[in-house]
């Protein structure tokens, strides 16, 4: 059975708009399903059809919604979407005939987007760059390792997202918790693939563009901050991370991006009984490197 966990936050116009496709997407899969809308903050003004709603009183952010979402998912199977994705007819039979039995984590689609430069923001390439992790869109025709499956959509098995703890909710509201979910699996030797014959259509930072711009700046550069500090684990580059954030605080002005940096730095804590990495921060991004 596959459960599609949508968040969403005053989302009702978008899951009008978005919901019909992606239940005929999981018509023509040929599983059984079930939709599960987690309405982050109880902010929905009528039930989707076809959908079951989960409220959650207080808004915490996208990674704590799905988190909940999967924890009511009755199935095997999770279908990780955001509120303002359509899903093409064949997109989910595809990412099911592409998810292996073992050694994948997720399998995500080419995401047709207004914020990918190439068109497709479903492949992930990254390389460090003067002590910084860059991330890179990686477009492809056939399927791929990718460095991450991004969050707006996205399908993997329920009992491999608990057992990577799923989201971490340190990056809530927004931003990196997919890089982080992604990169862990890697670390663990579980791959993501880029599917591009799966098909989905993405508006594009429909809900967090509601936000003001210090906010989404703060966030972002705490969360990137954050994820070089719990993931990066070579030496050399973790050296090379403290580094360029000394260049950032002597040059960078925006109160914003400086206030994001010194949260980071004051929430983190070291991660107690990290498991041993099944691969190196080098080998994750050469199998990863853009083609």
């Amino acid at each position: 059975m596959i459960s599609a966990v949508v968040p969403t936050r005053g989302g009702d116009s978008r899951l009008a708009r978005h919901l019909p496709s992606v239940v005929a997407a999981l018509v023509s899969s040929g599983d059984t399903w079930e939709i599960i809308v987690v309405d982050d903050g109880d902010t929905l003004k009528a039930t989707p059809v076809n959908a079951r709603v989960l409220p959650l009183s207080v808004s915490r952010g996208y990674g704590p919604a799905v988190n909940a979402g999967v924890a009511a998912a009755r199935g095997d199977l999770l279908l990780v979407l955001n509120d303002d994705v359509s899903l093409e007819e064949t997109a989910v039979r595809r990412l099911l005939e592409a998810l292996p039995s073992d050694g994948v984590f997720a399998v995500a689609p080419r995401i047709v987007s207004p914020l990918a430069r190439c068109g497709d923001e479903g492949g992930k390439a990254g390389a460090f760059r003067a002590g910084l992790l860059e991330i890179e869109e990686a477009p492809a025709s056939e399927t791929h390792p990718t460095l991450y499956s991004v969050g707006c959509c996205y399908l993997c098995r329920k009992t491999t997202f608990l057992a990577l703890g799923g989201y971490d909710d340190v990056y809530a509201p927004f931003y990196w918790e997919d890089v982080d979910l992604g990169y862990r699996a890697w670390q663990r030797g579980l791959a993501s693939l880029h599917v591009p014959s799966a098909v989905c259509h993405h508006e594009g930072s429909a809900t967090i563009g509601e936000r003001s711009m210090d906010e989404r700046l703060r966030v972002w550069h705490r969360n990137w901050a954050l994820f070089h500090l719990r993931n990066v684990r070579d030496r050399r580059e973790r050296a090379a991370c403290l580094g360029a954030w000394v260049a950032y605080a002597l040059f960078e002005d925006r109160p914003a991006v400086l206030g994001g940096l010194v949260q980071a730095i004051e929430g983190f804590v070291p991660l107690a009984g990290t498991p041993a990495a099944a691969r190196s921060d080098g080998e994750i991004l050469r199998l990863v490197m853009a083609r």
